[in-house]
């Protein structure tokens, strides 16, 4: 376990998780990503499809877990890491671990932090509204609309007879222009 009060919030949040591996040793559990894979899967079901880990215990097959999570996973999500630090992880190294798990949680704590803000937001803007006065509003809106489809009418049938009177008004006064011309 670790010393500092950072890890021991990150080795409560881990066994919180519910992971399919139980947790024996920390740093060699987590050294080959699957379990790291699953925690992200969770959040990232799109990004993680598990059958592209297996368990490992060769370091060659836990570097191909890391270098496949890190390509397609972490760094899509902003938390790519260098070759080294992934070597270091690996190699079952607690501190490079504890770091990695750390940026985790802090990435899907940021996220559960924007979801529940976006949902009190939506919380906030709608207000339940009695039936009865629901009711009324949409008797309201519906005669409305109604009154608005007769005016639409009205102005349509008077902009026609502004036409017919603009055609009436040209031509007559053409009419009094071939008068006016046969008169001189």
């Amino acid at each position: 376990m670790g010393d500092d009060p950072l890890s021991e919030e990150l080795y409560t949040w881990v066994n919180e998780l519910e992971l399919s591996k139980p947790k024996k040793n920390f740093a060699r559990d987590f050294s080959d990503g699957v379990i790291v894979a699953e925690i992200l899967k969770k959040e990232y079901p799109r990004l993680v499809e598990l059958h592209n880990y297996a368990p490992a215990n060769s370091f060659s097959n836990k570097m191909k877990n890391w270098g496949w999570l890190n390509e397609r996973v972490l760094r899509k999500i902003g938390l790519g890491q260098n070759y080294g630090f992934i070597k270091e992880v690996a190699s079952s190294k607690r501190s490079a671990v504890e770091k990695l798990l750390l940026a985790i949680k802090k990435n899907l704590d940021d996220i559960k932090e924007k979801r529940n803000k976006k949902e009190f937001l939506i919380e906030e803007s709608f207000t339940e509204v009695p039936y009865e006065d629901f009711k009324v509003i949409q008797e309201d809106l519906s005669k409305k609309e109604e009154e608005l489809q007769s005016l639409q009418a009205k102005v349509a049938h008077l902009e026609a007879l502004i036409s017919l009177k603009d055609q009436r008004l040209e031509d007559l006064a053409a009419q009094i222009k071939r008068c006016t011309c046969h008169n001189i």
